[in-house]
């Protein structure tokens, strides 16, 4: 039997989730509602628990929000959020020293004193001293500009440790499947593929020898 007050909470429930997936998006409520063929009044009600929206409703709503769908119903994500469980000052002092501890690496591996960089960069070269020392933060701008000098990239400074690291990765890796072909998103989704993709992975660092061995093998089993 269906109870009217536990549908009442579901539709208050999902309501604000929708509310906070529009908010989250930047989203106006009058162009929200055009995009899934309502009135404003309409996905207010839904956004207020007042009325339930429809599946179709709600695809066309995520899709325009670019927002996952079974969180809306589930409550929950699949992607990890950052955990601010940490001391920031620490970590900032401690990411600055590996910052610097890189750049003076890069700038040696570059066979450039200080004083030589300080000038290819118009800095002076106590600025470039304090910057290898991690004694002060290094602006991104000015950072920019050195690893440019160096002929590095900002992408190589990106912490790829701790909680931060970890966070960005996942990240990364999110964005990375977002760009892949649909059929191969698809396959990647379905729980039965995952020992091709564990195969796969085992197959990526294989030395190339035997990776041309196993390669030839599979082509006379196939033939």
């Amino acid at each position: 039997m269906v109870n009217p007050q536990s549908l009442s909470l579901r539709s208050k429930i999902l309501g604000a989730r929708l509310r906070e997936a529009r908010a989250a998006a930047g989203k106006k409520l009058k162009e929200t509602s055009a995009a899934i063929g309502v009135s404003s009044a309409t996905l207010s009600s839904f956004e207020t628990g007042r009325k339930a929206i429809s599946l179709p409703e709600l695809e066309l709503l995520a899709y325009h929000l670019q927002s996952p769908l079974r969180p809306f119903w589930t409550g929950e994500s699949n992607r990890p959020k950052p955990k601010a469980d940490f001391d920031a000052v620490p970590v900032i002092k401690l990411r600055q020293r590996m910052i610097a501890a890189q750049l003076r690496g890069h700038r040696e591996a570059a066979g450039l004193s200080v004083v030589q960089l300080a000038e290819k960069v118009g800095m002076t070269a106590s600025r470039v001293r304090a910057f290898e020392r991690g004694d002060r933060p290094i602006p991104i701008p000015e950072l920019e500009t050195v690893l440019i000098a160096l002929g590095h990239k900002l992408d190589e400074y990106i912490d790829s440790e701790g909680p931060v690291g970890e966070w960005n990765a996942t990240e990364r890796a999110y964005e990375a499947l977002l760009a892949m072909p649909t059929e191969i998103r698809e396959f990647i989704a379905r729980p039965d593929n995952q020992p091709f993709l564990r195969l796969a992975r085992r197959l990526s660092n294989l030395p190339s020898e035997r990776l041309r061995g196993v390669a030839e093998l599979l082509l006379d089993i196939t033939a």
